[in-house]
């Protein structure tokens, strides 16, 4: 009797171990599933990032707002964002050629019929090119001939700056003068001086 009770009793704790051994078992193996699966769809969306990031650019997902994307939504690529241009400001300030002082004296003679002797006053000779046109500043002082007439007429100007600008066949032309006081703001008041070249010009304010 006391051996049958053991024998009973012995091969109760085997099955009652055995059931508590595959329970920790089953969970494992039900663990190891749940992280494989998330794993697959960890690699699924680092894929779907890689690809977008090399066809190009930021994409958007067309999507109602507050709701997941379905399958198969529309992937459309942003409007790049338009950057600064590196390359300056579009004007220059010119070293004058000889001609180009020549052209400009000539100019000016043209535009003040009986005003024949002058040449340009040194040092006051403004030439440079915004947006390819071509412009140029400078004042005027009578020659040892100058008559009567253009010394007064000359001295009528004041010595006032004048300007030009060259059109597309190479002709100069007198576009402009300062006034009469003459604005302190220099070719700055000028609106035939385009106001980044007044700027490389210092105002045109410069005088020996």
């Amino acid at each position: 009797m006391t051996e049958d009770f053991e024998a009973v009793l012995h091969r109760g704790s085997e099955e009652l171990a055995a059931r508590a051994s595959a329970r920790p078992a089953a969970t494992v193996r039900a663990r190891g599933d749940d992280l494989r699966r998330r794993r697959r769809l960890a690699v699924t969306a680092l894929t779907v990032a890689l690809v977008a990031s090399v066809a190009g650019g930021t994409f958007a997902l067309t999507t109602h707002s507050g709701e997941t994307s379905p399958p198969g939504a529309v992937v459309t690529p942003t409007a790049p964002v338009p950057t600064p241009s590196a390359s300056g400001s579009p004007c220059r300030s010119l070293v004058v050629p000889p001609q180009v002082r020549g052209a400009v004296t000539l100019a000016y003679r043209q535009a003040q019929p009986g005003l024949t002797h002058f040449v340009p006053v040194k040092g006051t000779f403004y030439y440079g090119e915004c947006d390819g046109v071509f412009y140029a500043g400078t004042s005027f002082t009578p020659t040892a001939d100058a008559t009567e007439g253009e010394l007064v007429q000359l001295q009528d100007a004041g010595g006032a700056e004048k300007y030009f600008t060259k059109s597309e066949d190479g002709t100069w032309t007198f576009a402009a003068s300062d006034g009469l006081p003459r604005d302190p703001r220099g070719c700055a008041a000028v609106p035939e001086i385009p106001a980044r070249l007044a700027e490389l010009w210092d105002n045109c304010l410069s005088r020996p």
